[in-house]
């Protein structure tokens, strides 16, 4: 192996690993939401997504990116508003992820959530910066792995139907069999919903090459660069949020828990999911650049594959798998680690430069 594909090797192999990593945080990062059921979900949705949207993300920004608002100031107005309306979009992902997650868990709702929002989220990446890597053994072994990722997802979310216990995360359980089913329905309709918005991130950061780009100039590292598409992305993801539960607080009158002395009880935990889930972003965003080009392409499916993963052990440990659908959930799990280790086959495959004319990454 030649020095240049010995460091193109070495550079997908970080990626692939951060990538992991950063799926494995956003597995976990809404287990918290199981200790606050006494707390409305308006307030909980609420509270970590101020802390994580409006205070880490313009924070890290504001630290680790050198003249951050004359880099804002360079990308231009246009290119801001386009990032900021594709936030205010995907602020609606967020809502109908949070719903479907109070009813039916984190692993069933990631599962279908991803599952939708994986075709999209590296599919269009694919065919419009790298359309020749469909053909060959790179384009066999994405297909490959693309089809094992959606096909793991599907049985962990027909492991999901046969659990009979009610979410975790869900308050005023009921113990009408026929409510229960209902519930578990308006989940999983939330969640595909849910998917059809979710790559938006991934595809603000796959065609948000001038943002960064910008942000590399004035001194940001490859570690938060992305970060000068996640403070405008992630600003108007909230006022979607903040709308949706300011509509509740006047629906239900929820907002008077703030006024309680648990309040701080809240606040830590919100601070906590906020901590996980920025987390996991820093490390995707980071993912990305190691990999080049195709960094949205084959980081999105793993990340996805490593959250499933990540959520149902996370719930296994809990014991909310029992029986026909802890065995099926542990097939899907299965799958899903086949993928992972396909995508990271393909990513060997992309180093040969002769496998791939004209890529971005050989030049």
């Amino acid at each position: 192996m030649n020095p240049r594909a010995s460091i193109i090797t070495y550079r997908m192999i970080i990626g692939i690993l951060l990538a992991v990593l950063s799926g494995i945080l956003f597995g976990i990062c809404f287990t918290p939401m199981r200790y606050m059921q006494a707390f409305a979900w308006e307030n909980t949705w609420f509270a970590w997504n101020f802390c994580a949207c409006l205070l880490l993300s313009p924070l890290i920004a504001w630290l680790t990116i050198p003249s951050v608002f004359e880099v804002f100031r360079e990308i231009g107005l246009e290119r801001n508003l386009i990032m900021l309306v594709a936030g205010l979009l995907s602020g609606g992902s967020g809502i109908l992820f949070g719903l479907g997650l109070a009813r039916v868990g984190t692993t069933l709702v990631n599962s279908l959530c991803n599952g939708i929002s994986l075709i999209a989220g590296s599919f269009i990446p694919l065919i419009f910066q790298h359309r020749e890597a469909l053909q060959g053994r790179i384009g066999v072994s994405l297909w490959v792995g693309f089809l094992l990722s959606v096909a793991g997802v599907c049985v962990c979310a027909w492991a999901g139907s046969q659990r009979e216990e009610p979410s975790a995360y869900m308050g005023n359980h009921s113990n009408d069999r026929r409510a229960r089913q209902r519930i578990v329905l308006q989940g999983i309709l939330l969640s595909i919903a849910a998917g059809l918005l979710m790559p938006l991130i991934n595809l603000g950061l796959a065609f948000g090459d001038d943002f960064m780009q910008v942000a590399r100039d004035h001194g940001a590292s490859e570690t938060f660069m992305s970060f000068a598409v996640y403070v405008p992305f992630f600003a108007t993801t909230f006022v979607s949020n903040g709308v949706y539960c300011a509509y509740l607080w006047k629906k239900n009158q929820s907002y008077q828990q703030f006024f309680e002395p648990r309040i701080l009880h809240l606040v830590a935990i919100a601070a906590l999911i906020a901590s996980l889930w920025m987390g996991g972003n820093v490390l995707y965003g980071w993912a990305l650049p190691w990999m080049r080009t195709y960094g949205p392409i084959l980081g999105w499916p793993i990340c996805l594959a490593s959250c499933n993963i990540a959520a149902a052990l996370v719930e296994c440990l809990y014991g909310d798998w029992k029986g026909k659908a802890l065995a099926t959930l542990a097939g899907g799990l299965g799958i899903l680690t086949a993928s992972i280790a396909t995508f990271g086959y393909a990513s060997l495959l992309i180093q040969n430069a002769a496998a791939i004319p004209s890529s971005a990454m050989l030049q």
